[in-house]
C-alpha cells in the first residue's frame, strides 16, 4: 500500500468502565475534524496509572459493551489489543503492534498525565496526540509537562463542545438505581442489566 492510500487511524485507549456518550462525542468529533478513516477504541486490561483502582467490570464485559455501543457508528471499532495481553497495558506496545498512520486520541485531563506514561516521547512520535479540549487548557497543569511533550499537546489541540460525563458518575447512578439513559447507549444499558454489572 503506498503512502497516499494509508488509512489515518485514531487510537483511543481507556478503561471504558462503561463506555458513555462523552467517549463517543470525543472520538467522533476528532475523527471528523481531522479526516480520520477509523477510530479504534481499545479497552485497557489494567491501566498502569490506575493500578490502585482496577476496573469494576471484567475485560470481556467492557469489550462487549464497546462492541454494542459502536456497531452502528461508522468508522469506529473496538480493538482487543490490550485485553488479549497480560496486564498492565502500555499504549506504546499496542501502537507498535498496530502500526500504520496513527494518532493518539485523548481528553485534556489524560494529556496532563503524559509525563508518567511509558516511552511517551517515542509514543508521541509514532502517534501524534489529538487532544479533545472542552474548557481550554489549564495553564498550570500544561506547564508541568516537559517542554517537548507540552508542544505536541498544544499542537494537537482540538476544541470540542463539552459533554461532561464520567464512567464513575454512570456507575454511581446505576448503584443508586437512577436513570442513565441520557449518559450511555441503550444497548449498553441493556447489557449491564442482563449481566448484573455495577449492581449495588
Amino acid at each position: 500500500m503506498n503512502a497516499s492510500m494509508a488509512k489515518k487511524i485514531g487510537f483511543f485507549g481507556g478503561t471504558f468502565d462503561p463506555i458513555h456518550f462523552g467517549h463517543l462525542n470525543l472520538a467522533i468529533r476528532i475523527k471528523e475534524m481531522h479526516g480520520l478513516d477509523q477510530v479504534l477504541f481499545c479497552p485497557a486490561h489494567v491501566s498502569p496509572t490506575k493500578g490502585d483502582a482496577p476496573p469494576v467490570a471484567a475485560a470481556n464485559h467492557r469489550l462487549n459493551m464497546l462492541q454494542l455501543a459502536l456497531e452502528d457508528v461508522p468508522g469506529c471499532d473496538p480493538c482487543n489489543g490490550e485485553i488479549s495481553r497480560p496486564p498492565p497495558s502500555y499504549t506504546i506496545d499496542t501502537v507498535r503492534e498496530i502500526g500504520g498512520e496513527l494518532f493518539l486520541i485523548v481528553a485534556e485531563d489524560t494529556a496532563y498525565g503524559f509525563g508518567e506514561w511509558k516511552e511517551i516521547d517515542a509514543l508521541l512520535e509514532l502517534a501524534p496526540p489529538l487532544v479533545g479540549v472542552r474548557h481550554g487548557f489549564d495553564p498550570k497543569r500544561l506547564e508541568q509537562l516537559p517542554e517537548k511533550i507540552k508542544l505536541k499537546v498544544e499542537a494537537g489541540r482540538c476544541e470540542i463542545p463539552a459533554m461532561d460525563v464520567s464512567s464513575t458518575e454512570v456507575r454511581e447512578r446505576l448503584k443508586k438505581r437512577l436513570y442513565v439513559g441520557h449518559l450511555i447507549p441503550g444497548k449498553v444499558l441493556d447489557y449491564i442489566h442482563q449481566n448484573t454489572i455495577y449492581s449495588p
